[in-house]
């Protein structure tokens, strides 16, 4: 097939001064703007028809057509045919003006919206030297042309009326409006196709599927040596070039804006088995009225072939991602997520992962993502950049230098100083105000790394950019954008959201402390509260409460109860103020870490993976190698109730002690891991050594312990006073053992009460942190565990199936910065 586009630029017209052409202009009638309808021209602006095929230095044969406008003498289309004129030469020239305008508006829209349907029709193919020297035959010749809108080999052309404005000529070629790109780009389309395009009374766009003629394909071969003639270039108009396949089928019409609307459909039986014919053709990106001339041979018309469509979606799939992110342009976002820990290199609870994971999530819905934390130790992955800043707290000049890696497509950026030098895992370790120091440090060191620290070559910007700072140790960075930067016409369109994971803490000080912020003065008054025990005071996570643009919290009950006076620790007040920018969204777990089917940790010692299908026997089998592990009795008809987790008062280490006298009088095993209060430690110790049978206590932190205590447990047991989100119960239920927890923030939305009636819910809860209700809980749990096992085993199925991934929470999250990113 054999398609040609060109157009050019009309020459400005001096007013009032005759038009050269055929047919002078009538003195007496206003100088009027060229229509820029379809089929309808300005003789001024076409002066002349000049057809031509034009062969380069590569001997691929580029088309160009210019259509005089005495062509459509005779159709009703002559010069004097102009639209919307009247005696006022003024008024007619800002309609066609507006006209011209809005047709221009359309154009380029309709360009951008049909670009990459364009693009699935790319194909590396060029021309064989057989179709270049049979093209090379054929000259400038318009004669054993025809101008047709029907299909090839069609006995018989429908009359219409002038005014219809169809292009009927005894010229052997037809001429379609066809829509163009604008920057030079390549389209693939075979020539086995076939080319139908009329256009109706009122320039609308109508697509017909006119299937081929009998034996058409077969003569598809000889069709592609009568080319049209050759023209020579002229140097006032400018191309770009499309090489299009012969496979697809298109349907191009025109509607009353001169635009023309491509539908892909089927391709006619037997298209695939001819081989493919690639034509170059020239397309002048210009916004008038632009023509192809069409060989008389093939139809367009609106089937392609979905096969071929398909394979070059994939082909092309990689390049246009490369251009386009997997969101909407304006909604991918440059993320920097600011914490004081982050697993694996820090982590003292569940901070660390959330700070490990959440990234990784929102780096796979196409945003750009930093993670910024304090250097602590020698991180072997982490690379120095070179970049060396100085900054003062408390009047003392601290050096900081960054250190940068690349994991998991996310940016992780260590700062480095004498301030967090030796720390270790004592991350909030030492007084108040050497931890207050080390905060305002990294917060300060934070705020600027978007314009310092180069991350693959380039530095962040302020674009599009949204901070993500956590709990109070990064609660200033939202005061410190404010304060420094914003208020002074610098990040404008940065934001900022605080995420509350633990509100218990919440960095307070004396208000003299407040010189050691550098804020100007009137600032003191955002960090001030007042505290019935302990008066007024400055508090951190109260200014970064105000100032952050939106607040997130860990979970849905979480956030209701942070507005109480009970959970919001005495920042219920401000939390209730802001309520309009604060919501809560559940944390999730990674789970290629945390899944029984590829847990690493379950490979050796007895312990074996497990799903779904395996999950009675493998957990069968992890529970006999954890109690050997042990030292337990290795009994399978005994239930192992676990707890992991911090030693001290929020995780209700203490209602365990209080019950442990009904513990040890049933038959069941206890085992307990954790660290924390010297106390509890020594309590621990004390059980075991008097039910060495019954009660296992691993004071201290394993990771391998915990995750072969999680797959080799049959219940394991939160009574935490307060949780804010929790993993714990998360992971329990990834591995099949069932939760029994205290209706507390996350733990009473992710773990719904067991009912037997309807066979609904996930494990069993409690609604006071007090022994005999968790007692009493427990007692229903092992007593389904017994007597029940059908049921037991379709809970464990539920807790498996459950969806858990960050993949769900970074949906949610991404919504924050967006609303975030148009907050004024």
């Amino acid at each position: 097939m054999l398609c040609s586009v060109i157009s050019s630029q009309p020459a400005p017209l001096p007013s009032g001064s005759a038009v050269a052409g055929r047919f002078p202009r009538d003195a007496t009638r206003p100088l009027v703007v060229p229509s820029m309808h379809s089929a309808r021209f300005c003789n001024a602006a076409y002066p002349s028809t000049l057809v031509s095929l034009l062969s380069n230095s590569k001997g691929n044969q580029r088309l160009f057509i210019r259509v005089r406008s005495s062509i459509f003498e005779g159709h009703g289309l002559s010069h004097g045919d102009d639209e919307f004129t009247t005696d006022d030469p003024v008024k007619d020239s800002v309609k066609q003006s507006e006209k011209v305008l809005e047709m221009e508006r359309r154009l380029r829209q309709k360009i951008i919206e049909n670009r990459k349907i364009i693009r699935s029709f790319l194909d590396d193919s060029t021309f064989t030297k057989e179709k270049i020297s049979a093209h090379d035959k054929v000259h400038s010749s318009l004669s054993d042309r025809k101008i047709s809108t029907e299909e090839n080999g069609s006995d018989e052309q429908q009359e219409r009326p002038p005014d219809e404005r169809e292009l009927h000529t005894s010229q052997p070629c037809a001429v379609h409006p066809v829509r163009v790109e604008m920057s030079n780009s390549f389209v693939e389309i075979d020539d086995n196709l076939e080319i139908s395009g009329e256009t109706n009374n009122q320039g609308s766009d109508e697509q017909q599927e006119l299937p081929p003629k009998e034996g058409n394909l077969d003569t598809l071969s000889q069709s592609h040596t009568n080319m049209l003639p050759v023209l020579p270039e002229d140097p006032e108009v400018s191309y770009s070039f499309v090489a299009i396949d012969d496979n697809l089928e298109i349907s191009a019409e025109t509607n009353s804006h001169g635009l023309d609307e491509q539908q892909l459909v089927p391709p006619a039986e037997g298209n695939l088995e001819f081989p493919q014919h690639h034509i170059m053709v020239p397309v002048l990106p210009d916004i008038s009225d632009t023509f192809v001339l069409i060989d008389e041979n093939l139809q367009i018309s609106a089937e392609a072939n979905s096969q071929v469509l398909s394979k070059r979606q994939e082909e092309t799939l990689e390049e246009e991602n490369l251009e386009s992110s997997p969101l909407a342009g304006s909604n991918v976002m440059n993320v920097i997520l600011v914490a004081a820990e982050c697993a694996p290199w820090s982590k003292t609870g569940g901070l660390g992962d959330v700070v490990g994971d959440l990234p990784k999530a929102l780096a796979r819905r196409g945003h750009r993502v930093m993670v910024v934390v304090p250097k602590y130790g020698n991180y072997l992955e982490a690379k120095e950049v070179g970049v060396l800043k100085r900054y003062k707290v408390d009047g003392q000049d601290f050096e900081v230098r960054y250190h940068h890696a690349y994991i998991d497509s996310v940016d992780f950026v260590f700062i480095e100083s004498a301030a967090f030098r030796h720390i270790g895992n004592d991350i909030y370790g030492g007084n108040r105000r050497d931890v207050w120091k080390r905060m305002i440090l990294f917060c300060k060191a934070a705020v600027e790394i978007p314009w310092y620290v180069p991350c693959g070559g380039a530095c962040y910007g302020d674009g599009n950019l949204v901070f993500i700072a956590n709990d109070w140790h990064t609660s200033l960075l939202p005061v410190y954008l404010q304060a420094y930067y914003r208020n002074n016409g610098l990040m404008i369109y940065a934001r900022s959201v605080l995420v509350v994971h633990n509100i218990a803490h919440q960095g307070r000080g004396p208000l003299e402390d407040f010189s050691c912020l550098n804020l100007p003065d009137h600032y003191v008054d955002l960090f001030k509260i007042y505290d019935p025990v302990g008066g007024e005071h400055l508090n951190m996570f109260a200014a970064g409460l105000k100032c952050a643009d939106r607040v997130v919290t860990v979970s849905h009950g979480y956030a209701w109860e942070l507005k109480t006076s009970e959970g919001g620790w005495g920042l219920d007040r401000i939390i209730k103020e802001i309520d309009w920018k604060f919501q809560g969204i559940v944390n999730g777990i990674n789970t290629k870490i945390w899944n029984p089917k590829f847990d690493s940790h379950l490979t050796f010692d007895g312990y074996t993976n497990y799903d779904l299908e395996t999950l009675q026997v493998g957990k069968a089998q992890c529970k006999a190698a954890l109690q050997r592990e042990l030292g337990l009795p290795v009994r399978d008809d005994v239930p192992i109730i676990a707890f992991i987790g911090r030693l001290d008062g929020q995780k209700g280490i203490d209602l365990i002690a209080d019950a442990m006298h009904w513990f040890v009088g049933k038959d069941l095993q206890l085992v307990m891991l954790g660290t924390g209060r010297a106390d509890l430690e020594y309590m621990l110790r004390k059980f075991q050594n008097e039910h060495p049978n019954k009660v296992r206590a691993w004071v201290g932190f394993s990771v391998e312990l915990a995750h072969r205590i999680t797959a080799g447990a049959d219940v394991l047991l939160m009574p935490s006073r307060f949780e804010p989100c929790g993993l714990n119960q998360l992971y329990a239920m990834m591995y099949g053992t069932v939760p029994v927890v205290h209706a507390v923030g996350g733990l009473r939305d992710t773990v719904q009460q067991y009912d037997p009636f309807s066979e609904t819910g996930l494990g069993w809860t409690f609604d006071t942190a007090e022994s005999h209700k968790m007692i009493d809980a427990v007692s229903h749990c092992l007593r389904t565990y017994q007597n029940h096992r059908e049921s037991w085993e379709a809970l464990q199925v539920r807790g498996m199936l459950q969806d858990f991934s960050w993949d769900n929470a970074a949906q949610q999250y991404e919504q924050v910065l967006v609303a975030a990113k148009y907050q004024w």
